[in-house]
């Protein structure tokens, strides 16, 4: 089978949080100037961000247009106001829609992964990247599955160009029956 990995990155929360708790929002206004931890922070070991994870156990992943996949249904509903965005630095296969000219922005990015790996293993990295953001503080998360297939998923705000910016991310390993994804 052909596992498909599907990255959703969002700017602004397009979908409620899947977790029980109600996230704390205030954050988004604020930008945190101590930490709350009293553990050493240089102690504990950074985040592997997926794809570091991945190339480390020899997976390979290759991007593929949402609408090329044959086998798997993919696709980035689009909110009444919002229209798509594109920009010539975008990867290959990269959708991407925005409410106005920059933000905020929703981007769908959808890979074919060849070689053998652990799913539940590979999720423990999905939300790696949003936890290396500046400043990042966690909202919301769920590891549940979606839509039937493994997932995980983290809400939360971080640091970027003196803004305080929110971020929804979520990655799910999904298996195609035919064995092609295109």
């Amino acid at each position: 089978p052909v596992r498909i990995a599907v990255a959703l990155a969002a700017l602004a929360v397009l979908v409620a949080g899947c977790g029980d708790d109600t996230p704390d929002y205030k954050s988004i206004w604020t930008t945190p100037t101590t930490t709350t931890s009293s553990a050493d922070p240089s102690a504990a070991p950074k985040p592997v961000p997926l794809s570091a994870y991945l190339e480390s156990v020899g997976v390979t992943g290759d991007p593929v247009a949402p609408e090329k996949i044959t086998d798997l249904t993919v696709d980035l509903p689009r909110p009444a106001g919002w229209q798509a965005y594109s920009n010539v630095h975008l990867s290959p296969g990269t959708r991407v829609i925005a409410k106005g000219h920059t933000s905020p922005t929703a981007t769908l990015m959808v890979f074919k992964l060849t070689g053998n790996f652990d799913i539940a293993e590979a999720l423990k990295h999905a939300d790696a990247d949003a936890q290396l953001s500046q400043n990042f503080t966690k909202l919301n998360g769920s590891t549940e599955n979606f839509r039937g297939f493994p997932s995980s998923m983290i809400e939360g705000t971080y640091d970027l160009n003196g803004r305080r910016m929110q971020s929804y991310n979520r990655i799910i390993i999904a298996t195609g029956g035919s064995g092609s994804a295109g």
